[in-house]
């Protein structure tokens, strides 16, 4: 969807040979448009068949890939990526989508084996694959600090525990700002929050500073990828506390960057961060237990840069973009080849 799209309208742009995007303009009412980019997909497909439609996230694309590819007889791939099964499915308008995408698509993807699990429970019929998240190993990667940035942000002298991308309470926020509270009783700390609070979880923070005068946290805007290895050069160890997840790039960005990882049991983060391997893992909400496992490396700098390194190593032998591709590019072909076997597939019914 496209707001600089008029309202019912869609556009095609040609970006190179084998690449095109089809924006659709939002409409007053979210099912209007919803109907609008099925109707888009369907034009499209005339245009240029597909030979595999992919939805990112169940409860919008997910539906409609799963919806189109029933509709055209072409087969479909959702992927769960986090929110959708642990928040939307909850919610009395999206579960219907949710499901719907479940059992209808072809192949289902999420990024942990936990949303796997949710998936299977949820839709028994479906075929689920893991397919994790990579990130780029050469753009973070162990840089040294920029220690302008650290004096600009009050940081110097002080050990620091960090977190990226917008702190929420279900990232952890809550048990994150209790464990700081115990460790600033007995050294110079300071939480370093990269990329700010969600507004909508801004009174958390508010609070805990009335409580807690004295916490020393650093709110720093979002950066650009690029931007942030000398962000996480500054993190002495980095804390990743959510109560429930996806599997969070931060996490494989920190660890790509060769820091000391504190992470809950939650979602996908034991699926990369292995206890005492490449980290440590602490109970979700556990704040107590998240302060005795950051001041442990905090105390221990020679264990936490083993543990650093061992992250690192981690995040480019399994967790690559060049292996998310490789495992899609084998899905994908895994279905054209199966549907060029199979006979055509009536207007209804999607190919399994």
């Amino acid at each position: 969807m496209d707001a600089g799209v008029p309202p019912g309208g869609v556009r095609r742009e040609e970006l190179a040979e084998r690449l095109a995007v089809v924006r659709v303009g939002a409409q007053r009412r979210a099912e209007d448009t919803r109907a609008a980019a099925f109707e888009a997909l369907v034009a499209a497909h005339r245009e240029r068949p597909y030979d595999v439609l992919h939805g990112l996230y169940l409860v919008r694309s997910g539906f409609l890939a799963a919806y189109a590819g029933a509709f055209l007889g072409r087969p479909s791939v959702v992927s769960a990526r986090g929110n959708d099964l642990d928040r939307s499915l909850f919610s009395a308008e999206a579960a219907a989508h949710v499901l719907h995408a479940l059992d209808r698509a072809t192949r289902v993807t999420t990024v942990s084996e936990e949303l796997a699990r949710k998936a299977r429970a949820l839709a028994p019929r479906a075929r689920v694959e893991v397919v994790a998240n990579g990130v780029d190993a050469g753009l973070f990667r162990p840089v040294p600090p920029d220690e302008a940035l650290r004096r600009s942000l009050g940081l110097t002298g002080r050990q620091v525990v960090g977190f990226a991308g917008e702190a929420r309470v279900k990232k952890g926020l809550v048990p994150l700002l209790g464990a700081l509270a115990l460790l600033a009783r007995d050294r110079p700390v300071s939480l370093l929050l990269a990329g700010g609070v969600r507004a909508d979880d801004a009174g958390v923070l508010a609070v805990f500073r009335r409580q807690q005068p004295g916490l020393h946290v650093v709110e720093l805007p979002y950066r650009e990828g690029g931007e942030l290895a000398p962000v996480y050069a500054l993190m002495d160890v980095f804390a990743h506390p959510s109560l429930r997840d996806g599997l969070p790039n931060a996490l494989l960005e920190a660890m790509a960057c060769g820091r000391p990882v504190v992470g809950a049991r939650a979602g996908g983060i034991p699926d990369v961060l292995r206890d005492g391997r490449e980290g440590l893992l602490v109970e979700p909400g556990d704040a107590a237990g998240l302060a005795r496992a950051l001041g442990a490396l905090l105390d221990g700098p020679a264990r936490a840069a083993a543990l650093g390194d061992a992250a690192r190593r981690r995040v480019r032998s399994a967790f690559s973009p060049e292996a998310e591709l490789r495992r899609y590019r084998r899905l994908y072909g895994a279905l054209r080849a199966g549907a060029r076997r199979r006979p055509a597939a009536g207007r209804g019914s999607a190919p399994r």
